[in-house]
């Protein structure tokens, strides 16, 4: 779970920097719309990857806010991937050929890792706070 917190937080980071450095490499799309409609993101990614590295280091450190970190994640991702999937089905992106493919493997694993981050932190929550899971 560490590796996979800390990856999704890099690959999150490596998209914001192709985005602004060049649009083409990660765009789906080229519509004013859809472009304003990416640039609304940063900050949420943010905040997905900063839970991320959280969750990561205090996983690795046994600490029992990774719990909350987790939970923190697993909503995030959620969230966003709903919001992603809602307008990528309004405006045709799946649609759109290979680049629709890949916008449709991204919201899939961004759903995907959003419930198994929940999954993780419920089924394992007594031994990420610290207490036998009989107490």
């Amino acid at each position: 779970m560490v590796r996979w917190l800390l990856v999704a937080a890099a690959i999150l980071t490596l998209y914001w920097i192709a985005w602004f450095a060049d649009r083409a490499v990660v765009a789906s799309a080229h519509s004013a719309g859809y472009i304003s409609f990416e640039q609304s993101f940063p900050l949420a990614d943010g905040w997905l990857a900063g839970s991320a590295v959280m969750a990561a280091l205090t996983l690795r450190r046994g600490h029992p806010s990774a719990l909350i970190w987790l939970a923190a994640v697993g909503g995030a991702a959620l969230y966003l991937g709903a919001l992603d999937i809602l307008y990528d089905l309004q405006h045709g992106i799946y649609a759109t050929g290979g680049s629709g493919a890949i916008e449709l493997g991204i919201n899939l694993v961004t759903v995907l890792s959003g419930i198994g981050a929940m999954r993780f932190c419920w089924r394992f929550r007594d031994e990420l706070l610290g207490r036998s899971a009989t107490s």
